[in-house]
């Protein structure tokens, strides 16, 4: 029988219920009643045909040991996407609700997890990042049986200010902000500029990646140079979309390529650092002044070239 009379010494008397899979006791719970312990066979064998079992073992996993699989499991993706989470996961998730077991959060503990960060004074875009992991942590658990419920996503995410509308360089202003850094540094703001690539495709670019297409001279964008947090050197990967592109050689920077192209060695980088390696945000922006305070760093207050500098433009050295 899947339930059994127990008669304790006190006088009491209890229901012992099991459920059996494949000749063994997965589940079992004690009553007061024999009706109650009975429903709740019903239930977990009606789950069980169902598929939506979820052992309540499994569900004792603290947050961080659930964390630290899914993490694991995200080796095939960027290494600096891996270091954001890690990041997001020790300073701020972590110390909130690490030691709990997964199926002891409530939406009422991930929300406070949400108010420490708001008390914090961290940014919209820094809360919604850690909500969402969050969220992809409870998803990983459902999939592993381990939890039901996603009450994560119970939670909505945080709302910031209006966004403002995107300003893009004028032709002009791109020339200036070209003939105001080194010459060095003159290919890589130009590129971006007028290309669109992010910092990280055009650091990773090499001269056999130029193309002769119908139009003239093209790159194929197929790789990413991102800069990791923890070493600060870069590290190749894909794309961040994943997807290979081919860009147009813009005309004013036809010239360069082709003599890149005849005097750079096969696997040479085809906007070098000055020591002929690869170019990362932080070699850039010291190399180029585009940082420093009253210079050309678009988060500073004043820039000498046009003034306010814009929100975002698409060639903002560090976009990966």
């Amino acid at each position: 029988m899947s339930i059994t009379r127990r008669a304790h010494l006190t006088g009491n008397v209890t229901w012992r219920a099991k459920v059996f899979f494949e000749g063994r006791v997965i589940a079992q719970r004690s009553f007061g009643r024999r009706v109650d312990a009975k429903r709740w066979e019903a239930d977990q064998l009606a789950k069980l045909d169902a598929g939506s079992w979820i052992d309540p073992a499994r569900g004792r996993m603290t947050f961080a040991a659930l964390a630290e699989e899914w993490q694991a499991s995200r080796g095939h993706l960027a290494v600096r996407s891996q270091e954001t989470t890690r990041f997001l996961l020790d300073k701020y998730v972590l110390p909130e609700v690490g030691a709990y077991p997964i199926s002891g959060i409530s939406a009422a503990d991930v929300e406070r997890v949400m108010s420490a960060l708001t008390a914090r004074g961290l940014a919209t875009a820094t809360r919604r990042r850690a909500l969402s992991m969050m969220r992809l942590v409870f998803d990983y658990a459902i999939r592993d049986r381990r939890l039901s419920v996603n009450v994560a996503r119970m939670v909505a995410l945080p709302r910031g200010g209006t966004k403002r509308e995107p300003h893009w360089l004028r032709p002009e202003q791109l020339g200036r902000l070209v003939m105001a850094v080194p010459p060095l540094c003159q290919p890589v703001v130009l590129f971006l500029g007028t290309t669109g690539c992010r910092f990280s495709e055009m650091a990773a670019l090499r001269v056999d990646d130029v193309v002769q297409t119908p139009h003239g001279l093209g790159v194929r964008v197929h790789r990413a140079a991102t800069q990791s947090k923890r070493t600060s050197g870069a590290v190749f990967g894909p794309t961040k979309t994943h997807q290979t592109r081919t860009v147009p050689v813009p005309a004013a920077l036809d010239e360069y390529v082709r003599t890149r192209v005849a005097f750079t060695a096969p696997g040479g980088y085809l906007f070098p650092s000055p020591s002929g390696g690869v170019w990362t945000n932080t070699n850039f922006r010291a190399r180029s002044g585009w940082m420093p305070r009253g210079g050309l760093g678009w988060r500073g207050r004043r820039s000498t070239i046009y003034g306010t500098p814009p929100r975002r433009c698409s060639s903002r050295p560090g976009q990966t």
